[in-house]
């Protein structure tokens, strides 16, 4: 493919992942008009929603494999079509069970899809290129994770209360026809040839994997905060340990005999994608759970409706793409130093919006918080930008469809869990002072978010220590005045 190819190509796979991503968090905006639509409880929308992200984890990694085998062209037409039947049968759900099998397939989809498109990306580009590359992906990326919220409140509003839902899934449908379109034309429908070893799939591995997530998961995406959440939920991850180790024993078993293990141990030996992981899994822990918290402030606290909430949170969505690609631009040169800048940053706008609804009145508070949102929006680009470059900076391009599918299953672990903290800490002092959700005084709601920003603060330290671990690393293996660019020398630094 000529220059001008590959980066047309490099435009679909980035909208497509960024599509995938939105429909991680836009569909959650949505639940309470579901609720009131379909007449269903809060467990049954828990299902909803881990439906799709229990499904979305469990697939990630088999795919991510057999796009390494020759089959990613293949994969992405394949899972766009289910993309667009699955949103259709959400769509058009005229009950609860066929919308949470829409939701399943839906989040199976994307499970093959995401680690694909960032498997064309290491195949096509290389070098230095391959940063700029990686740093355009993270811009939309970026921009995806930010502004999911935003959209469903704007489609929610479009709809109606009661079946504006319905439009978050139905949009899906014509989005998916462009891309599969746009695939067919600018996707390369050849890759190169792996080797035997390579081609080798490790089935068992896969089961054990699987089975070994969906009991990770379980108890994360049942965890609401609400008095009705039950403690047996966490024995779950008793059996998750055993089919874990299960699992590594497994791949060491398979390793033996000569053939490639699902798990790769030489991905995870290298220290630039294992730091990335950690820094990827625990940010993701930490903004979307204050994005979430903060959320349910502005309507619980403030009184704002779904979609004037999420407006007010928007300016971190146009702030997220200028932090991306700015960041994306010197990220090459810089490393570390831009991602440790953009979590303190980010940091600065939650803090000013926390002090801002705790001291302020309610439209004074509103302004500030909408403001706050640029700090915030801005260091979470300058964060997940350059993530993507630095995750796989020292991986080799026939291993990206795997690299990538690992890397997307610890940011869903992650996210997942949280979610599951921020939220519980939030329902906890509220329901703990109040008794009920939505008759509480304004200062429980004060307490409520200050404890759901404390618990996402323990994932934001951990996102810290490891880009300063990254960055310390980096600071040995060069001197000052070489540019940090590891992609061109892959595996080099285990």
């Amino acid at each position: 493919m000529d220059d001008r190819s590959r980066w047309r190509a490099l435009y679909v796979a980035s909208i497509l992942s960024g599509v995938l991503l939105v429909g991680i968090s836009d569909a959650n905006v949505a639940l309470p008009a579901i609720a009131r639509s379909l007449h269903v409880g809060p467990t049954s929308l828990q299902l909803i929603s881990a439906g799709y992200v229990v499904a979305f984890g469990l697939t990630l990694v088999p795919f991510g494999r057999l796009g390494d085998q020759g089959r990613r062209h293949q994969l992405i037409r394949v899972g766009l079509l289910l993309y667009i039947a699955s949103s259709l049968a959400c769509g058009l759900a005229a009950d609860l069970r066929t919308l949470i099998a829409g939701r399943v397939l839906l989040g199976v989809a994307a499970g093959i899809l995401m680690p694909q498109t960032i498997g064309v990306i290491q195949q096509l580009f290389g070098g230095a290129d391959r940063g700029r590359a990686f740093g355009a992906y993270g811009v939309m990326t970026a921009v995806a994770t930010a502004s999911g919220p935003g959209i469903g409140g704007l489609l929610m509003t479009v709809g109606g209360a009661d079946q504006g839902w319905r439009w978050i899934f139905l949009m899906n449908v014509p989005v998916g026809v462009a891309l599969f379109a746009a695939g067919a034309r600018h996707l390369p429908r050849t890759q190169p040839v792996m080797t035997t070893i390579t081609r080798s799939f490790d089935p068992i591995g896969a089961v054990l994997l699987g089975v070994t997530v969906l009991l990770v998961l379980f108890p994360l995406v049942l965890t609401t905060g609400l008095p009705g959440d039950s403690a047996a939920r966490w024995s779950a991850l008793v059996p998750a340990a055993v089919f874990a180790v299960l699992f590594l024993r497994w791949e060491r078993r398979y390793l033996g005999r000569g053939l490639l293990p699902l798990l790769d141990g030489e991905l995870l030996r290298t220290r630039s994608y294992r730091n990335a992981l950690l820094v990827a899994a625990s940010w993701l822990a930490a903004g979307p759970g204050v994005g979430l918290v903060m959320m349910l402030y502005l309507q619980l606290a403030l009184g704002l409706s779904p979609f004037l909430a999420a407006l007010v949170l928007l300016p971190s969505s146009a702030a997220s793409a200028f932090g991306a690609r700015w960041a994306a631009r010197r990220v090459l040169r810089w490393g570390r130093v831009i991602t440790l800048t953009g979590l303190f940053t980010s940091a600065a706008g939650i803090l000013v919006s926390v002090l801002a609804v705790n001291l302020l009145a309610q439209r004074p508070a509103i302004a500030v918080v909408t403001v706050a949102q640029i700090l915030n929006g801005l260091g979470s680009g300058m964060v997940i930008s350059p993530n993507h470059v630095l995750l796989l900076s020292d991986v080799p391009a026939e291993k990206g469809s795997l690299a990538a599918s690992i890397g997307h299953l610890t940011q869903r672990i992650g996210n997942s869990l949280g979610i599951a903290a921020t939220s519980a800490a939030f329902y906890a002092v509220v329901y703990g002072h109040a008794g009920e959700l939505t008759n509480a005084g304004r200062s429980t709601y004060d307490s409520a978010l200050v404890a759901g920003v404390v618990a996402a603060g323990l994932f934001f330290a951990l996102a810290v220590w490891a880009t300063v671990t990254d960055l310390v690393r980096t600071r040995l293996y060069r001197t000052p005045s070489e540019p940090i660019d590891r992609t061109t020398k892959a595996g080099a630094r285990t």
